[in-house]
């Protein structure tokens, strides 16, 4: 089964985050490819204006780069084979025993503390049009929550996603909400131009609450899932050919 995740660059100077490359997995080779050709909001074209360098591990931003193993830059990353408690770890991730590197890359997010790179899901659209990602609410320790707003936000509960167009730092920002108004962050900047499109585009969204973690940090507190229908009729070729450009298309 093909699978995909967006390899992430965090700016520390200013906090925000681009989509740089793409790790994807056949089944049997893993692929790594700069987001070079893209001109989009928050591609690597736009981290290298904001003091972004190649991976020393990928330094070449037009190659494409091929493994039968999962590159030892993203694979130290994660839990290693050989751990005792390799099966507790897997378990404490919602994972099988069966499950893959790309599986574990997900769940973990490849994060190291200090460490700029951390790894997405890419919003996939499908062949029967339907669009689906998977992310953690942004920027939710800078909006002066209640201490208990955990027992304001539960799995299954529905949340709304809101365009702010005069944010001064992402023209794409779009706040999520829940259903009385309160705003618990955002959703992340390397999704937001496609988000924003699709809100513009009158597209129904459902964002719905997946799991909490208050008990961890503020990057893991909310996990939500997007889904939706692209009704391809109703967009003009500009508006086709930018969301094509930021959706994924799953075969």
């Amino acid at each position: 089964m093909f699978k995909s995740l967006l390899v992430i660059w965090k700016d520390t100077k200013s906090n925000l985050y681009y989509h740089v490359g793409t790790l994807n997995y056949d089944g049997e080779k893993y692929i790594f490819v700069y987001t070079i050709q893209s001109n989009s909001h928050r591609k690597v074209k736009e981290a290298l204006q904001n003091g972004y360098r190649p991976h020393p591990a990928f330094p070449d931003l037009h190659k494409k780069y091929v493994s039968n193993k999962l590159f030892l830059a993203f694979d130290r990353r994660i839990p290693s084979h050989d751990r005792v408690d390799y099966d507790k770890v897997l378990k404490s991730l919602g994972l099988s025993k069966d499950a893959d590197r790309m599986d574990i890359l997900r769940e973990t997010r490849g994060m190291i503390s200090g460490d700029p790179y951390s790894f997405e899901e890419p919003l996939r659209l499908f062949h029967d049009n339907h669009f689906e990602t998977n992310f953690y609410i942004n920027g939710m320790r800078h909006q002066n929550l209640e201490e208990n707003w955990s027992t304001m936000v539960k799995p299954g509960d529905t949340l709304i996603a809101v365009p702010e167009k005069n944010n001064n730092v992402d023209p794409y920002a779009v706040r999520i909400e829940t259903v009385s108004g309160k705003c618990l962050g955002y959703i992340p900047g390397i999704y937001a131009q496609a988000v924003s499109a699709l809100i513009n585009n009158k597209m129904q969204l459902q964002l719905t609450v997946i799991n909490t973690q208050p008990e961890k940090a503020p990057q893991w507190w909310v996990r939500v899932s997007l889904k939706g229908h692209l009704n391809l009729q109703t967009l003009t070729n500009n508006n086709r050919q930018e969301l094509e450009d930021l959706i994924q298309k799953v075969a």
